[in-house]
């Protein structure tokens, strides 16, 4: 008993020295993550709804990534991600990789997506520096910039015209008739040029390549004399400002 118990003793007190000068601690190595994804004939970003399945870490990602700014997240480890991506107008494409945390501290990949043959580039054809397009299928509540959900469609060909034709760059603006206060006018068709050009951003759109205004009742379309030419003067349009 007592021989056990020195050489117990003496291998607890050996211990630090024979093994703790020389233990190394492995921190777990932290890669940056990120994808994007582009159109595989012009290469133009877009704007793209990925899921991401890390098969060993067993975690799910998701995510949107814009056309200036990609989706990124963090891996501890090395793992085999299976990425799914999906843009409206292409088809979806579902990819497997490998990604080693042990040799880099971030990756970037870049998905190319095919362009759906059945859809249609866009509905904004021939576009020119300094043309104006009418917005005729945007819809508010009446007296407010409350958008209604029938604008949906329009707007996202828009997008689509948005993410098709990279260096666009447009101004929104709002436009009212001359009944009521000019100030209240003014407002309005300010607030709905906002809203419109923040629809556009939340699907993708780099803010940059986006203006908006508000003219109130100072850019009249027609003559404020009846309610048909004062519908027309109730309107956004969208400018080309650069190609």
């Amino acid at each position: 008993m007592r021989i056990y118990f020195i050489a117990a003793l003496v291998s607890f007190l050996l211990l630090p020295k024979l093994y703790g000068q020389n233990k190394v601690f492995v921190k777990a190595q932290k890669t940056l993550f990120t994808i994007s994804a582009v159109d595989e004939k012009t290469s133009a970003a877009l704007p793209t709804q990925f899921t991401i399945q890390a098969r060993q870490a067993n975690k799910k990602f998701v995510g949107k990534s814009l056309t200036d700014k990609p989706f990124s997240f963090i891996l501890t480890r090395t793992d085999t991600l299976n990425v799914i991506a999906s843009a409206p107008g292409y088809y979806e494409a579902e990819e497997l990789m490998v990604v080693s945390c042990d040799t880099c501290t971030d990756y970037g990949y870049v998905v190319r997506l095919e362009k759906e043959t059945s859809i249609l580039d866009s509905v904004f054809q021939n576009l020119q520096v300094n043309q104006a397009f009418q917005l005729d299928n945007v819809y508010f509540d009446q007296s407010s910039y409350v958008l209604r959900s029938e604008s949906y469609p329009q707007l996202d060909k828009l997008v689509k015209t948005l993410v098709t034709t990279p260096k666009l760059v447009i101004e929104i603006d709002g436009h009212t008739d001359n009944v009521g206060d000019r100030r209240l006018n003014q407002a309005l068709s300010e607030n709905r040029a906002k809203i419109i050009t923040n629809y556009l951003i939340t699907n993708g759109i780099a803010e940059k390549r986006l203006h908006h205004n508000g003219y109130g009742d100072t850019k009249p379309a027609a003559p404020n004399n009846s309610e048909a030419n004062k519908r027309k003067n109730r309107r956004v349009e969208f400018v080309v400002l650069a190609l």
